[in-house]
């Protein structure tokens, strides 16, 4: 086996395509707009056997003030998961070949960073990828992340019923109140409401910059929705952004606005049944890291996914991760770019 860069965007967006565990954060367009964006360059590689390419796995490189680092994603994008991406033959492999085959793609990986030589190493991979003990083994630090997932699978009546009691009866509430859906690709009040949460200090990085966010809408519209919800007066009571790639991911929201209504329950209701109602089997619920978050998102009694995130750093790298926030969270609000 042997890892080589992909120039090639229809072959690289065909393989994540076709493996189970490939996300839109994976595609081609928003690799490189993920890239510009973070003024990182982008290193697209795969790992052949032979001809055919049995992993994809983006690396992005950034080099500031004598640190070189190399993020998969990079920070301050908002991206949950990346890493590599299988072939979406390979979880019909016997547990031999998939050891066999991990080792191989490790070790190009590993030639892959050597030649790259980072001070700092950060990598999240997706929920589906759960054997790092090659990482570990090459010296990685390792944590467990969450999330939470529901199975759309179910039929629509006992997703209602294993919802909590309370949330049962605010959404009974407000389902006679008139609110109303919309789906746009409009991201002003979105964005204005999260760098208002953003404001406080005590947070650690600035939300997604407005004009990255307005990139990627360009570049998937049919892929992310930014979706509000209406009251009877026209007031926004509820707004997120999703992402519809396979699976159906609530990405970004918005903290509880001034509202009489249970806006974000009831968004969040109302996207569980769209996304069902649209084939997906899968609907995916960011914020389990959050303790903030968790008692709120547990109400819709989800499953919790665990994932896993490495990390590697030389002397100069243990400062780099916070050096690079929190230069990067006050250049962006001095320049009032979030």
């Amino acid at each position: 086996m042997a890892a080589g860069r992909v120039d090639d965007r229809d072959t690289w967006d065909s393989f994540i395509d076709e493996s189970p565990s490939g996300l839109l954060f994976h595609k081609w367009d928003y690799l490189h707009l993920t890239a510009k964006h973070t003024g990182s360059t982008l290193l697209p590689y795969a790992v052949y056997n032979g001809d055919e390419p049995i992993c994809a796995f983006p690396l992005f490189c950034r080099r500031a003030h004598g640190i070189n680092a190399v993020f998969s994603p990079p920070p301050l994008t908002v991206i949950p998961h990346l890493g590599c991406v299988m072939s979406g033959n390979f979880e019909g492999f016997k547990q031999s070949k998939k050891e066999s085959v991990l080792r191989l793609v490790a070790e190009d990986i590993r030639g892959v960073l050597e030649g790259l030589s980072p001070n700092y190493l950060s990598i999240a991979f997706v929920p589906e990828f759960n054997d790092i003990r090659h990482y570990l083994w090459d010296g990685c630090d390792a944590r467990i992340r969450y999330t939470y997932t529901i199975n759309l699978e179910r039929p629509l009546d006992e997703l209602w019923n294993n919802l909590h009691y309370k949330l049962r009866n605010k959404l009974k509430k407000e389902a006679k109140a008139d609110l109303r859906l919309e789906k746009t690709g409009d991201v002003s009040t979105l964005h204005r409401l999260l760098a208002d949460r953003y404001q406080d200090p005590s947070l650690d990085i600035p939300p997604i910059r407005r004009e990255y966010l307005e990139d990627l809408v360009r570049a998937y519209p049919d892929r992310i929705g930014i979706y509000y919800l209406y009251d009877a007066g026209d007031e926004v009571a509820g707004v997120v952004a999703t992402q519809e790639y396979k699976r159906f991911l609530l990405w970004m929201g918005t903290p509880r606005l001034k509202s009489a209504h249970a806006g974000n329950e009831y968004l969040q209701w109302l996207l569980i049944q769209r996304a069902k109602a649209e084939g997906y089997r899968t609907f995916e619920n960011m914020g389990a890291n959050n303790p903030d978050l968790v008692f709120f998102k547990s109400k819709f009694n989800p499953d919790l996914t665990t994932y896993f995130e490495i990390e590697k750093k030389d002397a100069l790298g243990a400062v780099s991760e916070w050096a690079y926030l929190t230069f990067v969270k006050r250049l962006m609000m001095a320049a009032g770019r979030i």
